[in-house]
């Protein structure tokens, strides 16, 4: 009797440990769908989202220009120094509320790009699509969870949003952007050095 208690209590918590997150992603959609401002911050631990952010628009900025060396030399440190300079201002404005939901909800943000971006499928109920889909786009770890959304476009089109478990509350902790939007904010930082 003992032994099925315990193993019906191990049960329940791991089915209600695996279904807290897509509870809070469903919440964090709503949220950005009704450009609900102050619930999508609570949700968002915002310095881990900038060092997110940062990491991949350094990163293909230094694909795209070539300036990559060997793997942790002088000249890459060098310019991975620069990029990350030039690329603080422009992820400080897309971390910025307004900006943020857009980039969440399809893709753009005002005042980041310099010229029209079409937007592409982003956080919604809808690009979640049922919990079943939802799932089988998912990833567990130790106190992390990863979904693709939308659920339904290949991994390179979608964002992979990463929930980190901090203070017994999930929250948004980093976004891989489309691998077209990354090379677009790349090419804002070419830009600004441009100018």
């Amino acid at each position: 009797m003992r032994l099925t208690i315990g193993v019906v209590a191990v049960l329940f918590l791991w089915l209600a440990y695996t279904a807290w997150p897509f509870v809070v992603v469903y919440r964090l959609a709503s949220a950005v769908q009704a450009r609900d401002v102050a619930t999508v911050s609570q949700k968002i631990d915002f310095d881990a989202l900038r060092a997110s952010l940062t990491t991949q628009i350094v990163a293909t900025y230094l694909r795209l220009t070539g300036k990559t060396g060997q793997p942790g030399s002088i000249l890459e440190q060098f310019a991975t120094g620069v990029a990350a300079s030039v690329a603080d201002p422009l992820v400080a404005k897309l971390i910025s509320p307004g900006a943020l939901l857009e980039l969440l909800q399809n893709g753009t943000a005002p005042g980041v790009f310099s010229n029209n971006v079409p937007p592409v499928q982003g956080l919604s109920s809808e690009a979640l699509g049922g919990i079943w889909r939802a799932y089988v786009n998912s990833e567990f770890g130790i106190a992390r969870f990863f979904i693709l959304v939308p659920v339904d476009k290949p991994a390179s089109d979608s964002f992979r949003l990463q929930f980190c478990l901090t203070g017994w509350t999930w929250k948004l902790c980093g976004v891989e952007l489309p691998q077209q939007l990354q090379v677009r904010l790349a090419q804002e930082i070419i830009k600004a050095e441009q100018r």
